[in-house]
């Protein structure tokens, strides 16, 4: 099939190569500026046109009439897309005769939009869908599913974990659906219009991962899991507000009930500082002060139990 591919992030630049390694012909590519943790740049989608002699538009808008037509012009039957950034019109899904499929880490109906792993850590869900759908015009996330997998998620999951079963799920799973489309032997099901099912997800910023200790060790250590690598981190503050920035926590069960101030250092668990919540206690296993290593920050925010974080 003549597919084009249409977004950005390593996970569709892999995509593209897996889809070429079984013998689909990519004969498009239209990329937009990268997010620092998409660990991947225009210049990488270029240089892999070049590879596979894809016809490369680099960075455009797709309300652009020149790009449009050059995209027509290249004969592409489908177009692959992760993270465009923009929400797409029936005039550009028409210029594929298949239509655009999308890859989105979100159970749908439910968890769609941004930051759909992130918010799926912080509500506290038993696993995190993946779907290959095909778009609909002016729609987030709403077009009919090709194919779907999960990945369950415990109480000791973080979010690096997540994007390592991406990394690998995603170009895959998509072959899979657009060998499926080909060979028809899958069908696209139609998502419920029930707008109830429906959860829209919006975009987490990095200082949505500052700590209140004043929640319960539940909500903060899903909070530190889902702000962890490779995003920026849960944080907090303390002394003179130096920032600490915390990658790892686990809840802490006290020996008898205590009385402490939220954000109150309560012991050292060997080495590692326990931290004071709203309910129950936190013990923080890997955490960062201007760069010092973990054990000396541990070290610092652990020196006195009259230290708070804040």
């Amino acid at each position: 099939m003549k597919i084009a591919i249409v977004g950005r992030s390593r996970w569709l630049l892999n995509t593209a190569t897996t889809l070429a390694k079984a013998g689909h012909q990519i004969v498009s590519v239209v990329t937009a500026k990268a997010e620092p943790f998409y660990h991947c740049e225009p210049s990488d989608f270029e240089r892999m046109a070049s590879e596979i002699d894809a016809d490369f538009l680099g960075i455009v808008k797709l309300s652009n009439r020149d790009v449009r037509e050059r995209i027509r012009s290249s004969g592409a039957e489908l177009a692959v897309s992760i993270n465009w950034p923009t929400i797409v019109n029936e005039e550009v899904i028409r210029l594929f005769p298949r239509g655009i499929m999308n890859a989105h880490c979100g159970d749908l109906p439910r968890y769609r939009g941004n930051a759909c792993p992130n918010w799926a850590i912080l509500n506290g869900e038993d696993s995190l869908g993946l779907c290959a759908h095909m778009m609909e015009p002016d729609e987030v996330d709403a077009g009919a599913i090709v194919l779907k997998d999960h990945f369950k998620l415990e109480p000791s999951t973080y979010i690096g974990d997540i994007y390592a079963w991406l990394d690998g799920r995603i170009p895959t799973l998509l072959m899979e659906a657009v060998n499926g489309l080909e060979q028809s032997t899958l069908v696209p099901t139609l998502q419920p219009v029930d707008p109830s099912l429906a959860l829209r997800c919006y975009p987490r910023l990095p200082e949505d991962g500052r700590i209140d200790w004043r929640q319960s060790e539940k909500i903060v250590c899903r909070l530190v899991r889902a702000s962890s690598r490779p995003f920026e981190g849960a944080f907090s503050y303390f002394g003179n507000m130096k920032k600490v920035t915390i990658w790892r926590a686990s809840p802490y069960v006290h020996e008898q009930p205590f009385c402490a101030v939220p954000g109150q250092v309560l012991l050292r668990v060997e080495g590692d500082p326990v931290i004071a919540c709203g309910q129950g206690a936190l013990r923080l296993e890997d955490i960062e002060v201007d760069s010092l290593a973990s054990a000396e920050t541990k070290k610092m925010i652990g020196a006195s139990l009259r230290q708070r974080l804040y």
